[in-house]
């Protein structure tokens, strides 16, 4: 939970795209230097249309793959290779540096940036260090949703109350969406807020708030969308003369998950019922579920009148978190139910949106370096950017690493 709120007072919306240090550390400069080497095996994949393995993918070659390390120390890049015509890689490298150090790998496929986990063994290799990659779309299709999450806050002193909504988007094509360009660009992804919502801004979550944006009553992103689940977190504000608050899901929902925090507040709508409270540093709240909601479905908020001051959502990112793993465990028991009755294609492996939020950092701080290196105008004004950005996602990543490695 502090991890969480440290990122969201961290993450600034000034970014060029995502980072990368390219400073060089001598490994003799750095206390603790780890002994021993270490080697990473791996190939990059994608979906083939013909010759594909059992599992419809075919080799990925001649692409760069970069092998990272970020610490608390420092961050960057150790060392590139291309794949072979097998989609294969290979590094070998020696550990340096803070012994609590993440080291993964990545490629750039279309425009797109693409990681493995956190390499966690001495000679990595097989599902560990697969990438899969994609071909890219600016046509626009829809996205399902596995799940949402809106909270809804106590009145604050000026009669205001913070609402925090969370998606879980399921791209379930074997292409990523992204954004189209040019005058009159679409997003990837778009939705509904209340009319009387302000103060709109993208919270922590799996989209920049660069790839956010909000107007006319509805919130949209451009950032592209792979195949998997990918959370999209922003937060509004609105005075509570807005409730009893009716809310539209223009399109079907797996699980749909509504917090407040009033003893008096209530849901109603298809198929919510009221499930056991939740009661998190002190605050209180009620909890109503609906699962499998169908399109154009309404649901109506009622919460008492009053302005009794409250503080900010600091929690609402953990109860996010939590809601977030339930909503998984139904979407892969789901999958898991419709393989067996032989309704669908193979699974493939993208990314698992589900990793720690430390290792979520270093793979941002990865992807950027591959943008900025690409960026051939460097004026002041970018590297400028591009430095500020570096130290935020540095400190972050520090403060993750160091709560973790405490057990908080």
């Amino acid at each position: 939970m502090q991890i969480i709120r440290s990122l969201s007072r961290l993450v600034t919306p000034r970014v060029l795209g995502l980072l990368l240090l390219t400073a060089c550390v001598s490994v003799s400069s750095l206390a603790g230097a780890q002994a021993g080497s270490r080697s990473v095996e791996g190939r990059v994949r994608r979906p083939a249309r013909s010759g594909g393995d059992s599992t419809g993918m075919g080799p990925t070659g001649n692409v760069w793959v970069t092998l990272h390390r970020v610490g608390k120390d420092t961050a960057g890049p150790i060392d590139s290779v291309k794949s072979d015509a097998a989609g294969r890689y290979r590094f070998r490298y020696s550990p340096f540096g803070t012994p609590d150090a993440v080291y993964f790998a990545s490629t750039t496929y279309g425009g797109i940036a693409y990681f493995t986990a956190p390499l966690r063994s001495a000679n990595a290799a097989g599902d560990e260090t697969e990438i899969t990659v994609f071909d890219t779309t600016s046509r626009a299709f829809p996205l399902s949703i596995k799940g949402r999450h809106l909270i809804v806050s106590k009145a604050d002193s000026t009669d205001m109350r913070t609402v925090v909504e969370v998606y879980e988007l399921s791209n379930d094509s074997l292409t990523t969406l992204v954004a189209s360009e040019g005058a009159g660009a679409q997003p990837t992804w778009s939705a509904a807020i209340p009319a009387a919502a302000v103060d709109v801004r993208a919270n922590e979550g799996e989209i920049s708030p660069d790839a956010f944006a909000s107007q006319n009553g509805r919130v949209s992103v451009f950032a592209p969308i792979a195949p998997g689940v990918k959370q999209v977190a922003f937060s509004y504000k609105l005075p509570n003369s807005s409730f009893p608050l009716r809310v539209r899901s223009d399109v079907g929902v797996v699980v749909f998950e509504v917090l407040v925090e009033e003893a008096q507040g209530t849901v109603k709508g298809q198929g919510f019922t009221a499930v056991d409270p939740v009661s998190l540093e002190g605050r209180n709240f009620r909890r109503f579920l609906s699962q499998d909601l169908k399109p154009n479905s309404d649901l109506v908020i009622e919460l008492p009148s009053t302005g009794t001051p409250g503080r900010n959502l600091y929690i609402a990112g953990l109860l996010v978190a939590v809601g977030f793993l339930m909503m998984l465990a139904l979407t892969r028991s789901m999958q898991k139910a419709a393989n067996q009755r032989g309704n669908v294609a193979p699974t493939l492996r993208p990314q698992e949106p589900t990793i720690p939020l430390g290792e979520r950092l270093a793979q941002e701080i990865a992807a950027l370096d591959a943008t900025y290196a690409r960026h051939e105008n460097r004026s002041d004004m970018v590297k400028a950017a591009y430095e500020g950005r570096r130290a935020e996602l540095k400190a972050a990543l520090a403060q993750a690493l160091a709560e973790a490695g405490s057990g908080r």
